[in-house]
């Protein structure tokens, strides 16, 4: 019976001690400036380099060579090579021109159909050549870094241009809006991706004089013209001079 009680003690004993030791653990006070914040601010050891642009586009005029492709064309060669240049009157905008030159084949489509049933669609006008005048709106310029000591800068910007897509019968006027990014390897050499719609006038290539059966082939301009979407990826090298 005494042994039993004082067990009982112990227990009891234990339990007010752990009980005043977890209390006296709430009331434990840290300094104000230790405490952990919601959010902390990066520390760069050269702060100057951060906040300088280091690419400097006012006044400066960069030219370009790019590859293009049409990314929703079902008939014709989707690939072209063009060149292109602008002059950046301040750090928002600029204006230039840029030419393209189409490839003269048919897209693996086109012969697939041509194989199957008989279509030859090189008598139908293709796409030569497009020529326009591009201005660019630079709405975000940053920087990026992949590894710990190389920072690639970028710019986004957005693009509306308007000039003629010429065919091998016809010239139409065209205009094209799109978005733009470079990314800078240097301070002049740049990385440069656009993406634009293409809306003009172009013949249907579809015709009934291409069918195998048909006793006269169709001239370049029996075809019928539509308002046609085309949109086209470039990619290509940019150089600030």
């Amino acid at each position: 019976m005494l042994k039993n009680g004082l067990k009982a003690l112990i227990i009891i004993g234990a339990a007010l001690l752990l009980h005043k030791t977890a209390f006296a653990a709430e009331l434990v006070e840290l300094p104000v400036e230790e405490l952990a914040k919601e959010s902390v601010l990066p520390i760069f050891d050269k702060s100057v380099s951060v906040k300088n642009r280091r690419v400097v586009t006012a006044g400066r005029i960069d030219a370009n060579v790019f590859y293009g492709m049409a990314l929703t064309e079902p008939i014709y060669d989707v690939s072209k090579f063009g060149l292109s240049a602008y002059y950046n009157w301040n750090e928002d905008h600029a204006i230039g021109f840029l030419f393209a030159k189409n490839s003269s084949g048919l897209s693996s489509y086109a012969k697939q159909l041509y194989q199957e049933y008989g279509l030859d669609y090189n008598y139908a006008p293709k796409p030569e050549m497009t020529l326009m005048a591009d201005y660019n709106l630079k709405v975000f310029y940053g920087k990026m870094s992949l590894t710990k000591s190389t920072v690639i800068n970028t710019q986004l910007f957005g693009t509306a241009a308007l000039g003629m897509v010429k065919f091998e019968n016809k010239a139409y006027p065209a205009l094209a809006l799109g978005l733009g990014q470079k990314f800078y390897f240097t301070s002049q050499l740049a990385l440069r991706f656009d993406l634009r719609l293409y809306m003009n006038q172009a013949p249907i290539p579809f015709n009934a004089g291409l069918k195998p059966s048909s006793p006269t082939k169709p001239s370049k301009d029996s075809f019928e013209d539509r308002l046609t979407y085309t949109t086209n990826l470039d990619v290509g090298l940019s150089y600030l001079f």
